[in-house]
């Protein structure tokens, strides 16, 4: 049986049979989510209607069955609380403890958006440049942000005391970047 990609909502061809692990929508935020265990950070999912998503000091727990990122919110009338996000749906986190936080090594295992994307932020690594994710509030319309770094299936981000971490499978849109002769 082949196996698809998870990443909601886009289709990617199946992957090749020695492949056996979901590709870059989710192996790059796992790596990233699982340095974050017990640290407090912003999340955002492509459903950002849900309590603890966007603004929420989610305190990042374990991972789940290699899919599901879990951890606690602060809710209302409530101390804590628990929540849970499928990593095939995670746009991005935001926080202070992400500028020493390593990005997955790129290699040539995924076979989606994530591989042209990825090499096109390289080829744009130390800009400055506005970009849309398919999350809202202060995961869309990031303007005046840097490329920091690029990782597999992610992207750090940085603008004076902010700093993201996003899937590059749920870019939306780069601007204001300078086309270099490198661009193929």
């Amino acid at each position: 049986m082949k196996k698809c990609c998870c990443c909601a909502p886009i289709r990617h061809k199946p992957l090749p049979p020695q492949r056996d692990e979901c590709p870059c929508c989710v192996e790059g935020m796992k790596i990233v989510l699982a340095q974050l265990n017990g640290k407090e950070v912003d999340i955002a999912t492509l459903d950002q209607t849900g309590p603890g998503q966007g603004n929420n000091n989610f305190t990042i727990g374990s991972i789940v069955n290699d899919f599901i990122v879990t951890g606690t919110i602060p809710g209302t009338e409530q101390e804590k609380r628990s929540a849970a996000f499928p990593i095939c749906n995670v746009v991005g986190v935001r926080g202070n403890v992400l500028k020493d936080i390593s990005l997955p090594a790129i290699d040539e295992t995924c076979d989606c958006c994530e591989r042209s994307i990825t090499s096109f932020l390289q080829h744009i690594q130390g800009q400055t440049v506005d970009v849309d994710t398919l999350a809202t509030g202060q995961f869309n319309n990031m303007q005046n942000v840097t490329i920091d770094a690029v990782g597999k299936g992610t992207v750090r981000l940085t603008k004076t005391n902010e700093t993201w971490i996003i899937n590059s499978c749920f870019i939306s849109g780069i601007f204001g970047f300078t086309r270099s002769e490198s661009f193929a």
